[in-house]
């Protein structure tokens, strides 16, 4: 009668789960600090504002926001120079005045009222939940706001000489 042996892992079992166990650990990565997590989550956002920047205010202000962009000729008023914004506030970047300018909230020569916004509601949250419009616009348009201020928070210039 032959006799069936119970299989029993052998000593190759335990070079596979360390093998499995560095190629699972090896997907986490390092681990990253908060501040660091916020500082990748600000550059990204960043990023993004350059590219909104790019399509709804360089005409203005210039692609690189220096207020010479290709309609600031036409314009009755000259465009800011952006990258300047914290040195004309002492070295501070006023990151909610910003976002309130941007969104109309705070009224900005050439950018017209709350009412007539150059860009109409794209950075504008709707006033109330009684103007018809859902969460998802308001969302939209407070992440676009907050990618703007970012971005131009990262342009700014320490004011020395060029």
């Amino acid at each position: 009668m032959m006799s069936v042996k119970k299989w029993t892992p052998g000593l190759w079992l335990a070079p596979l789960v360390v093998a499995l166990g560095a190629v699972v650990l090896a997907g986490f990565g390092p681990v990253q600090s908060e501040a660091e997590d916020e500082q990748e989550a600000r550059g990204f956002m960043a990023a993004k504002g350059r590219v909104t920047f790019r399509t709804y205010c360089a005409s203005c202000h210039g692609r690189d926001a220096r207020g010479d962009g290709n309609l600031a000729q036409y314009l009755t008023v000259t465009p800011s120079d952006l990258t300047r914004i914290a040195e004309r506030r002492g070295g501070e970047f006023p990151r909610q005045e910003i976002a309130e300018t941007i969104d109309g909230r705070r009224v900005a020569k050439g950018h017209g009222t709350r009412e007539m916004p150059v860009w109409g509601d794209v950075f504008q949250s709707p006033l109330s939940a009684d103007s018809g419009a859902t969460e998802e616009p308001e969302d939209r348009a407070q992440r676009k706001v907050a990618e703007l201020v970012y971005f131009l928070e990262t342009i700014q210039e320490d004011g020395g000489d060029d």
